[in-house]
């Protein structure tokens, strides 16, 4: 009897070590080096520890810079990698019942500026189009100056924020951050954040 309990038990264990990881933290810690050279294993597991004590402390990455945890949720990671580079983590549920993981990099010279990526949940990108990236145009609100003001903005920077609390994205476009004072004041009053809603396939424009 007691072999039985033992044979069944440890066919439970294999059949769920076979299990695809669902848990953020795991999908973090695994995800593959060439897509966060920065942080080896350790130094991730090390900072989810940090996270979960409430010490605010950063571990070295393989650069000698300082990286950390600023947010964890159960679906949702916010990494400062260094001071002017960051990284977001989403698991997002997909139509089919599955679950895609959501990843978006930003670095920040004078202007932040963002790329956006969706993988399944053993890291292998997803190719179909999920964000139809706005025009510069999309993020000026109407007027008579338009024409005008977009001479002005002639390089597309776009700081993208996915959501710790649902499934949207924020769109914000960042170049007044590196215009001279005078034409940032004459640009921010017509600009306007674009916000996305996630459907399950695709990230649809909701403003």
């Amino acid at each position: 009897m007691k072999n039985r309990y033992f044979i069944a038990l440890l066919m439970m264990m294999l059949f769920c070590g076979n299990v695809p990881a669902q848990n953020l933290r795991e999908l973090f810690v695994n995800m593959p080096t060439e897509l966060l050279p920065l942080l080896r294993e350790n130094d991730r597991l090390d900072l989810i520890d940090l996270y979960d004590a409430k010490m605010n402390i950063q571990v070295t990455n393989r650069l000698d810079g300082k990286s950390t945890i600023k947010e964890l949720t159960g679906d949702y990671l916010l990494l400062s990698l260094s001071p002017s580079s960051s990284m977001q983590m989403k698991m997002l549920p997909s139509h089919n019942g599955d679950t895609l993981l959501c990843v978006v990099n930003t670095v920040t010279a004078e202007a932040a500026d963002s790329r956006i990526r969706l993988y399944t949940k053993d890291w292998q990108p997803v190719n179909e189009v999920f964000f139809a990236a706005p025009a510069i145009a999309d993020f000026f609100t109407p007027s008579d100056s338009v024409d005008e003001l977009l001479d002005l903005a002639d390089i597309y920077l776009v700081e993208l924020k996915l959501s710790a609390e649902d499934n949207t994205l924020v769109a914000e476009y960042t170049l007044p951050q590196y215009m001279t004072k005078e034409d940032a004041e004459r640009v921010l009053p017509f600009l306007r954040k674009r916000v996305y809603v996630w459907d399950g396939k695709k990230f649809q424009y909701n403003n």
